[in-house]
């Protein structure tokens, strides 16, 4: 599969627009790292690999979530059915896969173009609709975009301009709707764990992935969100385990942690 996605990526890269940043929330550093990355997305073996590894616990807090929102279902294998949900930074499409299989209506945006190649190519492999496209947060919501669920995984530590990201966020969550997001926390074992030890040790992504002052601690979540309208829920812990080789939910935020925010 994964040969027949980069061919597919030839073909399929001329097609993807290029977005058009108004706020400069970008990284333009970033995304130029992911962008070297876009056609080994779905190799699990790859260096998104960790991704895969966390969409499971990932999709836990999403799912869990989401059927606090959405439409009663008859059918208990599409919880999310009835829902729409954009999904920031969706890159290849990890999490906008599962999101649809269980029911949502999902919009995925990256403003890395190949990055969306990937997610267009694999979703029509794997016969999926997904509505993506190349673009930032702002894009959506200088539309007037409006979702019932935002969904924003391990990307405000990547953003130029945390509070336009923010503001942009505010804009997209409907009423009522709600807002997830998964990152890393600001910690002593934060850098030892995400940095020296997935960058230096493990190599699990490519050094310089991240940059520990830009990790948000889930106090400055809190104090971003807030004041733009939402009801910030506890952080959930997002705990790896060696021996398992998976995430699990825990107390322990001082690493990988979750965050559920309503919007009132």
């Amino acid at each position: 599969m994964i040969g027949s996605l980069r061919r597919s990526l030839k073909r399929r890269a001329d097609t993807v627009v290029a977005p058009t940043v108004g706020s400069g929330t970008v990284d333009a550093a970033d995304i130029g790292r992911f962008a070297r990355m876009a056609d080994r997305w779905w190799d699990p073996e790859g260096p998104h690999g960790p991704l895969h590894r966390y969409v499971p616990a990932r999709m836990a807090i999403i799912r869990d979530a989401a059927m606090t929102v959405a439409p009663e279902s008859k059918d208990s294998r599409r919880p999310m059915a009835g829902l729409s949900v954009l999904d920031i930074g969706c890159g290849g499409g990890l999490l906008s896969e599962p999101m649809t299989r269980l029911g949502a209506a999902v919009t995925g945006v990256d403003a890395d173009a190949a990055g969306i190649a990937a997610a267009v190519s694999h979703a029509a492999e794997v016969g999926l609709d997904i509505a993506y496209r190349a673009g930032a947060a702002e894009d959506l919501a200088a539309e007037g975009r409006a979702f019932d669920m935002v969904v924003a995984s391990e990307v405000i530590e990547h953003v130029a301009d945390r509070e336009a990201f923010a503001d942009a966020l505010a804009a997209l969550v409907r009423p009522g709707g709600l807002l997830v997001l998964t990152t890393i926390n600001r910690t002593r074992r934060s850098y030892a764990m995400a940095i020296v030890a997935a960058e230096y040790v493990l190599r699990w992504v490519p050094r310089g992935t991240h940059d520990w002052a830009k990790f948000p601690t889930p106090g400055e979540l809190q104090a971003l969100l807030e004041p733009r309208g939402f009801a910030v829920e506890a952080p959930v812990g997002l705990v790896y385990s060696m021996v398992e080789g998976s995430f699990s939910p825990s107390s322990d935020d001082r690493v990988n942690y979750a965050v559920v925010a309503r919007k009132l």
